[in-house]
C-alpha cells in the first residue's frame, strides 16, 4: 500500500543513496510500484456499497480543508478511473451534509457515519479530508474478517495539489496521461525527491510569501512573476492563496507538466525562462549564469535536515542573503567622486544617518568585519573584493555605492546604463532587498521601507 502525505518539504533522499549522490526523480519507483494490498474490515454500511474499486473520501463538511479541495476531488471523479464514495464524519448532522453537497455540486453518494464513527475507526482516520481506495477481496479466506475489502491506497491527509498524485498511481501503466496541465510542486516532488527538497531552500518556493506578506497579492504588476502559470486555464488563479501553483514551482521554469507533458510539441528550455521575470527593470546585472548556480536541484543533498529547516527559516523571516540582487563586479571610487555631479545629493547624503553609520558602532565592533560590512562601503564588488577590513570605506561610511553598486564605469561616462539608479523605474521589492541585507529583523526589528525611504530621499 502506496501512504501518500501532504508535506513535500520534509522528503528524504532515497534510501540505498549517499548524501551528495544525485539522482534524477529518485522516488520514481517507489510512486509506481504496485500496491501491496492491506485487509480492511469495514462497517456493513459502506462495505455493501462496494462492487469495485473505489476511492472512500471522509471529510467533515464544515471543514475548509474538505471544502477547500472539493474542486480537485469533482475533477477526479469525472476522470471516471474508479467508483467514489463519501462518509462524513460522525460530527456533523444531516443538515450540514445536504448543504455540503449542494453547495460544492458532489455528483457521488454520500453517508453519514454511525454515531461511534464506525468508519473513522475501522480506517483509524486521524484527519479530514482522507481518501482510502479500497476494492472487493480478490480472493477471500475463510478467516477474513466479515465486511472485509482490500486497501490498496492510502491518502491521508488529502489535500490541494495532491489530485495529480491520485492520477498517477490510479492509473500507474500510463501515469502521465493527465499532464498535459499544470501539476503543481507537490506532484512533481513526490517523484522528484532531491530536487524538491533541494526547490524549498531557495527564494523560488517563498516567492508568493514575500507578495502576501506585504500586501501584493492582488497587484497584477507583481503576481505573475510569484506564481506559476498565471496566463494558462490550468495556471494559478489571483486571490487564491491556497493553490498548489502559488510560488515559482518547478513548472514555471519547466512549462506545464514539464517533459512529461503528452501534448508538448517540443520540450521547454528551462534556462530561457529565466529572463522572463528576471529582466533589467527586477534584477540588477542578470544573467543566467548568474542565476543557475543558486537553483541547483541538487543542492540540498549535502544538507541536514537542520539546516534545511534554518535555511527555510531565513528565507521566510528575510535574513538570507539574496544573490541575485549583488552589484556588479568592480572597484568603488568613494562619495567625494560623485560629488561633482551630485552636490545637492552629496549635501543631503552628509546629514543623513549613512553618511555617520561607523560612529553608531561600539569600540569593540569596529574591528568585526560582520559588524563594518553593514555599516561602510566596500572598495570593490565581486568575488576579487577584499573580504578584511581593508576591503571597506570606513571613512565615508554607508556612501553612495552602498546602494547604487560601484561607480567607476559612472563617473568616466555618465549614463543611466552604467549605475544601478533606484529610480521610478525600479520596483519597490529591488530597493527592499537591497536595503534589507543589512537592515534585518535581527539588527533592525522596526525598520519600514516607506519611512526609511523618504528620511533618505535625494
Amino acid at each position: 500500500m502506496t501512504v501518500v502525505l501532504a508535506q513535500v518539504s520534509a522528503l528524504p533522499v532515497r534510501a540505498g543513496t549517499t548524501v551528495g549522490e544525485r539522482v534524477v526523480a529518485s522516488g520514481t519507483a517507489d510512486v509506481l510500484k504496485p500496491s501491496t494490498v492491506a485487509l480492511l474490515a469495514l462497517p456493513e454500511s459502506v462495505h455493501q456499497r462496494i462492487d469495485a474499486k473505489t476511492a472512500l473520501f471522509y471529510f467533515s463538511p464544515t471543514c475548509s480543508h474538505c471544502q477547500d479541495v472539493m474542486p480537485a476531488v469533482n475533477r477526479l471523479v469525472d476522470t471516471g478511473s474508479m467508483a467514489w464514495l463519501g462518509v462524513s464524519s460522525s460530527r456533523a448532522s444531516q443538515q450540514e451534509v445536504d448543504a455540503f453537497i449542494q453547495e460544492y455540486k458532489v455528483v457521488f453518494p454520500v453517508i453519514l457515519d454511525d454515531a461511534i464513527s464506525s468508519f473513522a475507526q475501522a480506517v483509524q482516520a486521524r484527519a479530514t479530508p482522507s481518501v482510502y481506495v479500497v476494492q472487493p477481496r480478490k480472493e477471500p479466506l475463510p478467516d477474513d474478517p466479515e465486511y472485509a475489502v482490500d486497501l490498496v491506497d492510502l491518502f491521508a491527509p488529502f489535500g490541494r495539489g495532491m489530485e495529480g498524485i491520485f492520477d498517477i498511481r490510479a492509473n500507474v501503466s500510463n501515469p502521465f496521461a493527465h499532464f498535459d496541465s499544470y501539476q503543481g510542486a507537490q506532484v512533481c516532488g513526490t517523484c522528484h525527491q532531491q530536487e524538491i527538497r533541494s526547490w524549498v531552500t531557495t527564494h523560488h518556493a517563498s516567492a508568493y510569501r514575500t507578495l502576501y506578506t506585504r500586501e501584493r497579492a492582488q497587484d497584477l504588476q507583481c503576481v505573475g512573476c510569484h506564481v506559476t502559470g498565471i496566463d494558462s486555464p490550468s495556471g494559478f488563479v489571483v486571490g487564491d492563496h491556497g493553490s498548489p501553483l502559488r510560488d515559482v514551482t518547478c513548472e514555471a521554469c519547466h512549462g506545464p507538466g514539464g517533459p512529461h507533458n503528452p501534448k508538448a510539441s517540443a520540450a521547454v528550455d528551462a534556462k530561457a525562462q529565466c529572463v522572463n521575470c528576471h529582466d533589467e527593470e527586477h534584477s540588477i546585472a542578470f544573467s543566467v549564469e548568474k542565476g543557475l548556480p543558486h537553483i541547483d536541484h541538487f543542492a540540498a543533498n549535502a544538507m541536514t535536515d537542520e539546516q534545511v529547516r534554518t535555511r527555510v527559516k531565513e528565507i521566510g523571516s528575510g535574513e538570507a542573503a539574496r544573490p541575485l540582487l549583488a552589484f556588479p563586479h568592480g572597484p568603488t571610487v568613494g562619495a567625494s567622486a560623485c560629488r561633482s555631479c551630485h552636490k545637492e545629493t552629496h549635501k543631503s547624503w552628509r546629514k543623513s544617518p549613512h553618511s555617520q553609520a561607523m560612529s553608531s558602532l561600539k569600540e569593540m565592533d569596529v574591528e568585526r568585519v560582520e559588524c563594518v560590512r553593514c555599516h561602510a562601503t566596500p572598495t570593490a564588488f565581486g568575488p576579487e573584493a577584499d573580504k578584511g577590513l581593508g576591503g571597506y570605506r570606513i571613512d565615508e561610511s554607508v556612501g553612495c555605492e552602498s546602494c547604487h553598486g560601484a561607480g567607476g564605469a559612472h563617473a568616466k561616462e555618465p549614463t543611466k546604463d552604467n549605475i544601478v539608479g533606484l529610480g521610478s523605474s525600479c520596483p519597490e521589492c529591488v530597493i527592499e532587498a537591497i536595503c534589507t541585507s543589512c537592515h534585518t529583523p535581527t539588527w533592525d526589528a522596526g525598520w519600514e521601507l516607506k519611512k526609511r525611504l523618504e528620511a533618505v530621499r535625494h
